[in-house]
Formats: C-alpha cells, structure tokens, sequence
C-alpha cells in the first residue's frame, strides 16, 4: 500500500511539473499567433535558434494594444510572461526561415501563421 502511494505521489508530482516544447519554424514574412484562445496565465522560456532577429509582441486580446515588444537576437533566449489577455505574435520579417525553441510552462490554447503583406502587417 505504501508503495503504490508513493509511485501515485511520484505520478502527480511530475505531470504537475510538465512543461510542452516545441520547435517552431516561421517561414519568410510570416506571423506565428500564440494563445488566441488560452484562458490561463503562463510562461515561454523562447530559445532563438537561428541567425536572424524574430520580432516578439505580446498584444491584449480585447483592445489591440501593444503589451510587450521585443527582438529575440540571433541564438539569443529569454522567458516571457503571458497573462490569459494577451496574445503572442512571433514575427519574422526576414527573407528566410527562422526557428524558435519554445518552451511553455502549460499547455497553450489557439495556434495559427498569418501572412505579413510588404508594409509590415499582418493578413
């Protein structure tokens, strides 16, 4: 008995601790959305994997505005916090590829990649 107590224990404590990974690639001019349909805080250790700048802006779900922007630097890496009102757009206006680690202290909700036109917006 006390050993099926502690391997449940062990169980729990590891699923309580998973994190989800991912190795996003952004194609050329292209936006990754993150988050459109979460409903929970959360956070992204970002790991910038290739040799160009990824744009990375944190924008209110309900009034469009602009929370966090930054570049993620060639093989640069940083954590970001996420509140469950904002949305992650990961913008690479490069004429290449990018890749970006990215690894999220809880399961996201509402992925898509929209096009960015030749002026810099989003499709």
């Amino acid at each position: 008995m006390k050993s099926l107590l502690a391997v449940l224990s062990v169980g729990l404590f590891l699923s309580s601790c998973a994190t989800f990974t991912s190795g996003l690639i952004i194609p050329a001019n292209q936006t990754f959305l993150l988050g459109e349909f979460n409903d929970k805080n959360y956070s992204a250790d970002l790991i910038n994997r290739s040799n160009l700048t990824v744009i990375i802006k944190a924008v209110d779900k309900y009034s469009g505005e602009i929370t966090q922007r930054f570049g993620l630097s060639p093989l640069g890496r940083t954590k970001v916090y996420i509140s469950k009102e904002e949305t992650v757009c990961f913008e690479n206006e490069n004429g290449a590829d990018v890749q970006v680690d990215v690894i999220l202290s809880k399961g996201v909700e509402g992925m898509r990649y929209i096009k960015t036109n030749k002026n810099g917006y989003a499709n």
